[in-house]
């Protein structure tokens, strides 16, 4: 294999597909990234066997070939040539690397040591725009269980309907579920459970503007993103069913200001316990106090103006669930759905497009006085 490529755009190629390499591994093929012609393209693929990335890079093939290579050695290198194009030229197990006056010959491994990954190229694909994806992802992501105890909550629940598409995430302390509702060519409504590592990845590549492909099997599901392929392997169980948990009936009804609220709970929270991050939020047709106290620390307060109908009550959360929540709700005022002190509150946007639909359940801390 003889190649030249940019070395601009090959640096920005690795830093991405690089992503889902291994740092550590017991088989030594899984830190090295294979690089191979295709026509008048230069494929680069990388895999740690659950998550794959394929991406093609336009180039001159003078000679075609493969070869696998350690990629985070090959992306240090390039990002460091001195010129802008970059000359690749293997013999054997060694690739030679130059630009400008730079030369690096690198020992690497053959191709047929590389594992296979999947090729979902030739299913009917699902299209959605770039924006509409990243939404999904960035809103349902954040709520996913942080550890492997239950492997399906650390997936995230991705539903498929010929009317709406959405992803959920859990960890049964609190829920968030992102939707988006239109015309979808799914025969049956269906749910596939994605890692978030994978959809990670795949945040890095969207452009809002691009449409985005997907197509499903058995066994994998594959994000078709411009020249950029993401394979992941599917988590294999079944989700909880979790609409039996959102509340249908809270009356009392908070409407905050997303940045004000937002500013303050972080500022409150600065003297919340380190492990339980517990604020409390007295609600009454004032407004809000956000309080906190932690003996070693201190105590912090805080009004809010807001919105409030229903019955006064004083309410604990973990401040970082809340703020999660903030984060990714994008319009200016928030509103909450609550039902008692102990019981499910739902989070949601005061206002939001007709085809979006954005709800979060947050599970209240217990406070010393409920008990």
């Amino acid at each position: 294999m003889k190649v030249r490529v940019d070395q601009e755009k090959f640096s920005k190629l690795l830093g991405l597909v690089t992503g889902v390499v291994p740092t550590t591994s017991s088989i030594p093929v899984l830190s090295n990234l294979l690089l191979e012609t295709q026509e008048k393209k230069l494929k680069v693929s990388a895999t740690d066997l659950d998550i794959s990335v394929i991406s093609l890079l336009e180039c001159e093939v003078i000679k075609e070939g493969s070869i696998t290579v350690a990629a985070k050695r090959l992306q240090e290198i390039v990002r460091e040539l001195p010129g802008d194009v970059v000359e690749m030229e293997v013999d054997g197990t060694r690739i030679a690397i130059s630009s400008g006056r730079a030369n690096f010959k690198v020992m690497g491994m053959e191709r047929d040591q590389f594992p296979r990954v999947a090729d979902l190229e030739k299913l009917e694909r699902i299209n959605i725009s770039g924006d509409a994806l990243d939404k999904m992802i960035r809103r349902s992501i954040y709520s996913v269980a942080k550890d492997d105890t239950r492997p399906v909550l650390s997936g995230v629940l991705w539903e498929l309907s010929p009317d709406e598409l959405a992803m959920v995430g859990t960890d049964g302390h609190r829920l968030a579920r992102m939707g988006m509702t239109g015309q979808f060519p799914v025969k049956e409504a269906t749910g596939v459970i994605v890692p978030p590592k994978a959809l990670h990845q795949v945040a890095r590549l969207i452009a809002a503007d691009e449409e985005i492909g997907i197509a499903i099997d058995k066994a994998f599901v594959g994000f078709f993103v411009g020249e950029t392929i993401v394979y992941s392997r599917r988590i294999e169980g079944t989700f909880p069913n979790y609409k039996q948990v959102i509340p249908k009936d809270n009356q009392n009804i908070l409407i905050a200001d997303r940045g004000e609220l937002m500013s303050a709970v972080k500022r409150v929270s600065l003297l919340a316990d380190s492990k339980t991050h517990k604020i409390k939020m007295y609600l009454s047709k004032e407004g809000i106090k956000l309080t906190a106290s932690t003996p070693d620390l201190g105590e912090a307060e805080e009004e809010v103006p807001a919105t409030y109908t229903g019955d006064e009550m004083v309410i604990g959360y973990n401040a970082a669930y809340v703020l999660d929540v903030l984060k990714s709700t994008d319009s200016e005022e928030v509103k909450f759905e609550l039902g008692t002190a102990v019981g499910a509150s739902i989070l949601k946007p005061s206002i939001e497009p007709d085809e979006e639909a954005y709800v979060c359940l947050v599970m209240p801390l217990r406070l010393a006085e409920q008990e």
